[in-house]
């Protein structure tokens, strides 16, 4: 068998290795560069200011409650109630107005004050905000105030008048001896005592002839509280009301 010619083979062969060379040599394009990220500039809003300060105090009238605002706590008492300090989880605040969001185990309550002129429907005493209390799913409204309040008109501030101080016991043999005694009670212009706690007056009401509201800080047994008690003087009978079942006293001689 005759044998072909490998010629042209190898030169096709030569031209093919030759041209993948030629392309080794140029290499691979070198890949593009990637841009560096620019930092991103962070916007901060300016603090949100509010007329209405951040501590304090919301009081309603039947039912009679006050809430104040004391750093992250607020500190509820009311009539009959056990006084709660809960701890605030939330705040929210606008040019004119603060509300603080408090819970402890017996639920949720709501503070909100607003400034705007207020008077107390009750008293008619001038206040500087406007404010509400929202507890146990029902909202009361109210008003606010920082520090001591404005009394009432006409009324000196946190002073009982005369007519219901002296000594009050439950009858004339009581009053006659009332070392024997441990349901008497003595109001002074500014306190008003019983046989284990004594309360300061931190506000007096006026609300009628022989009647008054008064809040009192009281201090006894190893605890503190807050109450609002209503006092009304018929003839030689004291009667104290603290929301609950009012019971009465009769003046002792002077």
């Amino acid at each position: 068998m005759p044998t072909l010619p490998l010629r042209g083979t190898a030169i096709t062969a030569v031209l093919i290795a030759l041209a993948l060379a030629g392309c080794n040599d140029r290499g691979d394009p070198a890949p593009a560069a990637t841009p560096t990220p620019r930092p991103t500039a962070t916007i901060v809003a300016p603090p949100v200011t509010s007329t209405v300060p951040d501590r304090i105090t919301v009081a309603t009238n039947e039912p009679f409650y006050s809430a104040r605002v004391a750093g992250d706590t607020i500190i509820l008492s009311g009539v009959d109630m056990a006084e709660r300090r809960l701890p605030i989880t939330d705040r929210d605040i606008t040019a004119d107005r603060r509300s603080w969001t408090a819970r402890d185990e017996g639920g949720t309550v709501v503070v909100t004050a607003t400034r705007a002129a207020c008077e107390d429907d009750m008293s008619g005493a001038p206040r500087d905000y406007r404010g509400t209390l929202t507890l146990a799913g029902r909202t009361v409204r109210g008003c606010a105030f920082t520090g001591t309040p404005a009394p009432p008109p006409g009324e000196p501030a946190a002073t009982i008048p005369a007519t219901f101080t002296g000594n009050w016991n439950t009858d004339a043999a009581a009053c006659a001896n009332p070392a024997a005694s441990i349901e008497g009670v003595r109001v002074t212009p500014h306190e008003i005592l019983f046989h284990e706690s004594a309360g300061r007056v931190t506000r007096v009401e006026p609300l009628g002839t022989g009647r008054i509201r008064i809040r009192a800080e009281y201090d006894g047994e190893g605890e503190r509280w807050t109450a609002t008690q209503t006092l009304t003087v018929a003839g030689n009978r004291l009667t104290i009301d603290t929301g609950g079942q009012p019971f009465s006293r009769v003046r002792c001689p002077r």
